[in-house]
């Protein structure tokens, strides 16, 4: 792997890059800035010598040269347009790496959440993408305050899209048999 620091004028964005472009204020723009103020570049760039295209890191490039970045380490490759672009697609498909395991997933961010003064939402998921992987009730009241909560039950709210219903409402008809204390208000 060949590591250069190189001028942000010599960097040009591919402009084939099939990605959707991120633009300040984007909520995923925001997200971004924060983990390199946070973290910094910990995954170089991506560029090409011979077409002297971004091949990778598209996004966290506009993010460096809006703050006025003069030089961006980059991890340097040597390939033809047609491979560059192989290259891209792979290295911004999920296809080609792995889903998240579950469980460990849960587990790291509720490690990362019952720590004193540790702001979970470094990891890039904000405060209700964190409650939903954990299944952490909301503070606020569940019903809009048009009755008394009653402290003994968790409410969780479950969206199904259409096309897995009769699967995930077997599963759930399951747990139903299971616990029969838990009750079900299906909309």
């Amino acid at each position: 792997m060949k590591l250069e620091s190189l001028p942000v004028t010599k960097l040009k964005p591919a402009p084939y890059n099939p990605r959707l472009t991120l633009k300040p204020g984007d909520q995923a723009w925001e997200k971004l800035e924060r983990s390199l103020d946070e973290f910094e570049l910990v995954q170089p760039i991506v560029w090409n010598r011979q077409t002297e295209h971004v091949v990778s890191g598209h996004q966290r490039f506009a993010v460096l040269k809006h703050r006025g970045a003069k030089h961006v380490d980059c991890v340097v490759v040597n390939l033809s347009l047609e491979k560059e672009k192989a290259l891209n697609i792979t290295l911004n498909n999920s296809e080609v790496g792995s889903d998240w395991d579950a469980t460990k997933l849960v587990d790291i961010v509720g490690e990362l959440q019952s720590l004193p003064d540790f702001d979970a939402t470094l990891t890039g998921f904000d405060e209700q993408q964190l409650r939903d992987l954990v299944l952490a009730p909301a503070v606020d009241d569940f019903d809009g305050g048009n009755e008394q909560i009653d402290d003994s039950l968790h409410r969780v709210s479950l969206e199904v899209p259409n096309e897995v219903w009769e699967e995930v409402s077997d599963l759930l008809n399951e747990i139903l048999s299971v616990y029969p204390s838990v009750r079900l208000h299906h909309q």
